[in-house]
């Protein structure tokens, strides 16, 4: 096949191609690197082999790049983020920005006050007693973790053996360190139920990096999220394959061909030196690959949690409340899944942005069934004059952050699944790889970049 990968330089108008597994492709196209996924990674990845000199395909099934950084924008052109709402204010990020020559600036919420309800209830209720506000339970939390400094850029670099702290189940963590009092302002930085994490993933979500950002704060786009994204699409060009899935994909230590269908029908033949994966690595998402039995088995052990962004107007709330979810009736506050996880006002009046995370079993209509309940029951009980929302944009973020069993990962899982880089030309980036921030993300990314050019 590196014969046959050389002998294109461009796009061949070939009809009627045949790729290995009797697919007809109309045309073939020759890259040096078929992206799969044009989300924060892919498409940073993209961006930074083209500066490297190396030629890309970006496969993206939606009909935008940016993945989970989803901008709606008003009558008035109001730019209202419903999926990523900033980055972290670093070197990388800011770098970035400037090479799409995207405007900047600090990340300021739109003004508003927070109220603390039960959503189970609908009732007001208080800061979870005897907790701890952000900054004093970050020092404290910082404090603790600091010990695990392999996990400082967002990477899963454990050493092994694997320290027991890391993968003891959050409570017996918290009991430990003496962490009682910080737990809501950790849950409230996290997706999902911290008391059926283990610590890892926690500190996955609110590390050293992530407090560190908080502190400092955010910058984002001037013109929404969505800016970067559509900066880097009119860089890349017809290198981008929106609305596009991959149908088969063939790899060997010679290269790799993909066959790829987009909306209307046609079919186009990839062939390329090397294939990064940007998607989340679940069975389901990898139908069309021929995994290794190593890849099967260490993809196969995935959990994760269902999570949706909903951008919604005309509620019945006022414009100046953030709405922020206390379980009075659990230990420090912190409700059971699914829950809503926060309630925010937006930049345009009447605008709010609501974050759900959920089990397995929390679909899209099982979320937004969620979302209609727990509107009726603060009308119900008084607390506001709220109605069914309407839904302006509803933002699928699942997966999100994958994880395993601590038995997994005391055997060694993220030394195997970092082991698997290179394998038959094909190198993995992404969320699952690094937590689930773009910022460092893409600072993974990088270090992939490196590694597939060496």
């Amino acid at each position: 096949m590196a014969a046959r990968i050389a002998s294109f330089l461009g796009i061949s108008s070939v009809a009627c191609l045949s790729s290995a597994n009797g697919i007809v492709a109309h045309d073939t196209i020759s890259r040096d690197v078929i992206i799969l996924g044009g989300g924060s990674s892919g498409t940073y990845a993209a961006i930074r082999l083209k500066d490297q000199g190396k030629t890309v395909a970006v496969v993206e099934r939606n009909d935008y790049l940016g993945g989970h950084c989803e901008t709606y924008y008003t009558e008035d052109t109001t730019p209202l983020n419903y999926g990523v709402e900033g980055f972290f204010n670093t070197t990388v990020t800011r770098n970035y920005l400037e090479r799409l020559q995207v405007p900047y600036g600090r990340r300021s919420p739109a003004p508003a006050h927070e109220v603390y309800v039960n959503w189970n209830t609908g009732t007001r209720t208080e800061y979870p007693p005897g907790q701890l506000q952000d900054r004093e339970a970050f020092a404290k939390w910082v404090d603790v973790i600091s010990q695990f400094g392999f996990l400082d850029e967002g990477v899963y670099r454990i050493p092994e053996p694997v320290p027991e702290d890391l993968i003891s189940p959050f409570p017996d963590f918290v009991r430990k360190y003496h962490l009682e009092d910080a737990v809501f302002a950790l849950f409230s930085h996290t997706s999902g139920d911290v008391f059926e994490m283990i610590a890892l993933y926690v500190i996955q979500y609110i590390g050293v990096p992530h407090t560190a950002a908080l502190n400092e704060g955010y910058i984002r786009p001037l013109e929404g999220i969505a800016a970067l994204y559509k900066s880097a699409g009119k860089e890349l060009g017809n290198d981008v394959f929106l609305k596009t899935t991959p149908k088969t994909v063939h790899r060997s230590e010679d290269g790799v061909e993909v066959t790829v269908r987009s909306a209307d029908g046609t079919t186009t033949l990839l062939q390329g030196k090397q294939l990064l994966v940007t998607i989340p690595p679940l069975l389901p998402n990898l139908h069309s690959f021929q995994l290794s039995e190593q890849e099967s088995r260490m993809f196969s052990k995935w959990q994760y949690h269902q999570y949706w962004a909903a951008l919604v107007n005309n509620t019945g709330l006022p414009d100046d409340v953030n709405l922020v979810h206390v379980d009075t009736e659990r230990l420090y506050g912190v409700p059971e899944e699914p829950f809503i996880w926060r309630l925010d006002n937006h930049w345009a009046p009447g605008y709010h942005n609501v974050k759900m995370v959920g089990g397995s079993d929390f679909g899209e209509a099982e979320a937004k069934a969620h979302m209609y309940e727990k509107f009726e029951l603060l009308h119900a009980a008084g607390t506001y004059s709220t109605h069914k929302p309407e839904i302006i944009k509803f933002g699928n973020h699942t997966p999100v952050t994958m994880f395993v069993s601590a038995e997994e990962i005391r055997g060694g899982f993220y030394r195997q699944l970092y082991d698997l880089q290179g394998l038959n030309s094909t190198f993995w980036t992404g969320s699952t790889w690094a937590s689930d921030y773009s910022t460092l993300i893409w600072g993974y990314t990088d270090e992939v970049l490196d590694q597939m050019a060496a």
